[in-house]
């Protein structure tokens, strides 16, 4: 449940500084929405797998220059599912619809100086035909 619009609308602004940054690859764009102290979780193959927000610099050097890369010249939809926001802290479900496979993020974002961060990220990645 949304508390206050202002608040929704700073979220959303920040949420968008990672859209944007990933649909143009532009990692200095996309770290603007975590915190320096910011960490994203996920599970693979291999296990637990934890990254800092610069991990961005790499990621996006790599998909613009390897077309087999996930996010090379790849159009992508967001939904923001969800978005519960109480006093500095909030939570955000989105949805990452590319072709072919689809990311669920879940984020915890805190107002730190009158400004929201991205201070958590744990997602999973689903490739079309997945049941998991």
């Amino acid at each position: 449940m949304v508390k206050n619009y202002n608040d929704e609308e700073a979220i959303r602004e920040t949420l968008n500084y990672f859209f944007s940054g990933l649909d143009t690859l532009d990692a200095e764009t996309i770290k603007k929405a975590f915190h320096p102290q910011a960490r994203s979780f996920s599970m693979t193959p291999r296990g637990l797998c934890e990254e800092p927000p610069d991990h961005w610099d790499r990621t996006c050097a790599a998909a613009k220059t390897d077309p087999q890369h996930p996010f090379h010249n790849r159009s992508q939809k967001t939904n923001v599912v969800s978005l519960d926001i109480t006093g500095t802290a909030a939570a955000a479900k989105v949805e990452w619809i590319f072709s072919g496979f689809m990311f669920t993020d879940y984020y915890n974002l805190l107002k730190i100086d009158g400004r929201w961060y991205i201070m958590g990220e744990v997602y999973h990645m689903t490739v079309s035909g997945d049941t998991d």
